[in-house]
């Protein structure tokens, strides 16, 4: 590729798009934005087809809801996302469930950091604050323990941990699954062992949690 062909490259601007209702922060983003030339940004409160070519999606999560956030983070899942406005705990529970999330920016973001985040993500990495990212580490070593411990279960200490977490008693499991109340008792105290649970609550939203995890 010549020297002209590769400018061009450069000069093209990459288009990243606000989703939220202010305008406020619209403004806002753009002055904080302006030293970076490589961008072109729009603002829409809507998710719109033509917002899957754009490099980096902007989802201001103080202008959804719970439910509308989750909606917009499928539809938009083979874009690059990052999260404005995210509280610590709300960003962590968003990527538990939407894992290809590529940024987060806190509200106490700061320019300088904001600007490093997005030219980041628009380079192809990632950018999460470190706090989160080591809880999102530590989850996944957990799942992937649970997930050894899980393994080791048969599939009916499975079947009734399942149960159990579904809210039936030890009796209902046996009279649903045809066996004795002392067999569900014994199934359920091996399970345990081999999950290092202390209670069947605990258990049972292992495996549940599992059952999850392998179905999104």
């Amino acid at each position: 590729m010549n020297d002209k062909a590769c400018s061009a490259l450069v000069s093209t601007p990459s288009r990243v798009t606000l989703l939220s209702h202010s305008e406020v922060l619209d403004t806002a983003l753009r002055q904080y934005l302006h030293e970076l030339p490589h961008l072109r940004m729009n603002r829409s409160a809507t998710v719109r087809t033509d917002q899957a070519d754009a490099e980096l999606v902007l989802v201001d999560v103080a202008s959804f809801d719970n439910a509308e956030c989750e909606r917009i983070l499928r539809k938009l899942r083979d874009v690059p996302i990052a999260l404005l406005n995210a509280q610590p705990d709300q960003a962590r529970l968003l990527l538990v469930k939407h894992p290809w999330v590529r940024g987060v920016f806190y509200p106490s973001t700061t320019r300088s950091i904001l600007h490093r985040g997005v030219t980041t993500i628009l380079e192809g990495g990632d950018w999460l604050p470190r706090a989160l990212m080591e809880k999102l580490l530590g989850r996944y070593r957990e799942l992937t323990s649970a997930s050894r411990a899980i393994d080791d279960l048969s599939e009916r200490e499975k079947q009734i941990l399942a149960l159990a977490g579904k809210g039936l008693s030890n009796a209902e499991i046996a009279e649903r699954l045809h066996l004795s109340t002392h067999t569900i008792k014994s199934h359920i105290h091996n399970a345990l062992g081999k999950l290092g649970a202390s209670n069947r609550a605990q258990g049972a939203s292992l495996v549940l949690g599992h059952a999850g995890e392998a179905l999104s």
